[in-house]
């Protein structure tokens, strides 16, 4: 093959591989059903649940799309707070249940003996560091 023509060649994988490279997440995604999320801050979302803290910080959610326009989709919420969830809404009951969907850096919910329900979302923290589901089969409620 001529000198010129491996050129375009190479120039074209590297650009497939950059490409391939930066959409990894979502194509990551498509491929698991699932649509990722991320926020700096609470007022970056464009809809959060009532009991998340104002100070709520490095935000990331997971959600499935099976079941998009209904109460039972997969949600997993992943964030910081200093404060911490504090409304009166939320009670502690054991925990029977767990996240559907997984996120990178998110407390071991395994370890966790008992959770906070706040409505069909239960959660738990390590520290400042929460991870936060729903549906929540089985922690207390209805």
């Amino acid at each position: 093959m001529p000198r010129t023509a491996t050129v375009p060649l190479a120039v074209g994988a590297l650009a497939l591989g950059a490409l391939l490279l930066s959409g990894c997440s979502a194509l990551g995604d498509l491929a698991h059903d699932r649509v990722t999320a991320e926020a700096s801050t609470r007022a970056d979302l464009d809809a959060a649940p009532d009991w998340l803290p104002s100070d709520a910080r490095d935000i990331t959610s997971v959600s499935g799309t099976g079941g998009k326009d209904s109460d039972t989709t997969p949600t997993t919420l992943v964030f910081t707070s200093t404060g911490g969830v504090t409304d009166d809404a939320c009670s502690t009951t054991p925990r029977q249940s767990a996240p559907t969907m997984d996120v990178e850096g998110a407390p071991n919910v395994y370890k966790a003996t008992s959770v906070l329900r706040c409505g069909p979302w239960s959660m738990t923290s390590k520290g400042d560091r929460w991870v936060a589901w729903t549906p929540n089969p089985g922690d207390g409620g209805s």
